[in-house]
């Protein structure tokens, strides 16, 4: 092989490259468990196997906090995602704390012994851990959505979109809802559970509105810090062909797997509400919330493939 126009690598490049594809095997794998997951919670629920749910639930919520974080590795870095991971826990530990203390943000609630040692007596250590495995997929899907409608608005450049002034904005809003939209089918399976308990009950199945007011405050604020940490450059060219290049998309690259994990999740808890957990009800409002995000992110990739199929 001729070595004329070839670049040299340099050693820390080709460690770089060697890690970024390690962790890459490793998010990829992380989401093939949290697809496994849901059926094997649905055999445990079948089976009558009470002693089990636990085990089931704790695979599903583990695998996802997993991939969520090795992929944010692989596309932010080990410190960017350190960062993001410590924000998170910091603000969700801080709004947590004084709402099952003095009733702020979320209102009036109590933690159970259920979910483990608590911080101060309040807090169980894995709940600010836990707000970050679906925060990183809200996050993703809030930036495919807004990308692509500030790109159409305004008929801006490829390169230009993501650094439209109206971008952090709306992407900080639409991932806060997005997540959000999520504890429609989070609190009441929680509160059913006995896992935490609503003082005062509330309008949405014993939940007061209040606390939906709290998830979207605490995950605008999480989103506003991982916005001054995260790279301007975190999605790889793959990525933004999705929006730009439909040519050049797959809808199995690794880059979309945060879109996916988000959309898997919203079908997966709607139809988990209507057979095993809060009911039809819970179900609908769960289908309808994460829907207003999950169906358009859906509807982008699917467009995009076909049209990528078109042009091979």
């Amino acid at each position: 092989m001729s070595s004329v126009g070839m670049q040299p690598v340099s050693d820390a490049g080709a460690v770089q490259m060697s890690t970024r594809a390690r962790t890459l095997r490793a998010s990829s794998a992380f989401f093939v468990l949290y697809l496994l997951s849901m059926p094997v919670y649905c055999l445990v629920r079948l089976s009558g196997q009470q002693a089990l749910i636990g085990p089931s639930t704790a695979f599903t919520a583990i695998s996802l906090f997993a991939f969520s974080l090795a992929h944010c590795i692989e596309t932010r870095g080990a410190w960017r995602s350190s960062l993001m991971l410590l924000a998170g826990f910091a603000i969700a530990l801080t709004t947590e704390y004084l709402g099952s203390t003095y009733g702020l943000i979320f209102g009036q609630y109590d933690y159970t012994d259920n979910l483990g040692p608590k911080v101060l007596g309040k807090v169980p250590v894995i709940i600010p851990i836990a707000w970050f495995m679906m925060l990183y997929p809200a996050w993703n899907v809030a930036d495919l959505l807004v990308v692509q409608v500030i790109r159409r608005m305004t008929q801006d450049a490829k390169h230009r979109a993501p650094h439209h002034l109206a971008y952090p904005i709306v992407r900080i809003v639409v991932a806060a809802l997005a997540m959000t939209a999520w504890d429609l089918s989070l609190d009441p399976r929680m509160v059913a559970d006995g896992n935490w308990v609503w003082r005062d009950g509330g309008a949405y199945f014993g939940i007061p509105l209040s606390n939906y007011a709290g998830w979207f405050i605490t995950s605008a604020l999480i989103y506003c810090t991982w916005h001054l940490i995260e790279s301007p450059s975190s999605h790889s060219p793959s990525y933004r062909s999705l929006i730009f290049d439909p040519s050049q998309f797959s809808i199995l690259d690794s880059q979309f797997l945060p879109v996916w994990a988000y959309i898997v999740t919203w079908l997966g808890e709607s139809l988990a509400n209507a057979v095993f957990w809060s009911g039809p009800a819970v179900a609908v409002a769960v289908f309808v919330g994460m829907g207003v995000f999950g169906g358009p992110a859906l509807w982008l990739m699917l467009r995009t493939a076909r049209r990528a199929a078109d042009a091979a």
